[in-house]
């Protein structure tokens, strides 16, 4: 499975699974690795209707998706603007895990992709609120390009004040020099 996905061959990979699921002897050998490489393998191919269709497989069969998981598949809906499925897959991971850092920041640039930067600043305060993480550098410069790209400046000057601990990089940097510039 994992060499069919790493050369391209997403499908293959599932057809693969298809064969083994029909088969009482391998059918155990299926599990949540098996699954997650399929699932990173439609999302670089930015087949999100796919990565759903493995995710329900997977409910089906009984299969658990891990922390990782969820974030492939957050990850593909977020790249293709599908957000009403980011936000139930994050509810999803959220009702049968945690989500981490990656989760959020996946969260926020989808919004700020979308244009939802108001979203994307709900995300970073529920993060806030739930104590167990500390946004990173990528979470935040995700919310300054969206700022950067509706011409929010006191927003982006507020965000950037509040960084803390993190230390900004030349990106962020720029980001904000694009802000006033």
């Amino acid at each position: 499975v994992d060499a069919l996905v790493k050369n391209d061959q997403p499908d293959s990979a599932f057809d693969l699974v298809q064969e083994v699921k029909q088969d009482p002897v391998c059918r155990d050998t299926l599990n949540t690795v098996i699954y997650s490489t399929i699932l990173k393998g439609f999302t670089l191919s930015r087949q999100p209707e796919r990565v759903d269709q493995v995710y329900q497989e997977m409910r089906d069969l009984g299969i658990a998706c891990n922390t990782i998981s969820f974030n492939t598949m957050i990850d593909a809906n977020c790249r293709t603007g599908r957000m009403d499925h980011a936000e139930q897959l994050f509810a999803d991971l959220e009702a049968s895990g945690s989500p981490d850092v990656v989760t959020y920041s996946t969260m926020v640039k989808g919004y700020c992709m979308s244009g939802d930067i108001d979203k994307g600043f709900q995300v970073l305060r529920k993060m806030l609120a739930g104590g167990q993480h500390e946004p990173d550098e990528i979470l935040y410069n995700s919310l300054l390009d969206g700022c950067a790209r509706q011409h929010r400046v006191d927003q982006a000057l507020e965000l950037a004040a509040s960084m803390g601990r993190v230390r900004p990089s030349n990106y962020t940097l720029s980001i904000l020099v694009k802000l006033l510039g």
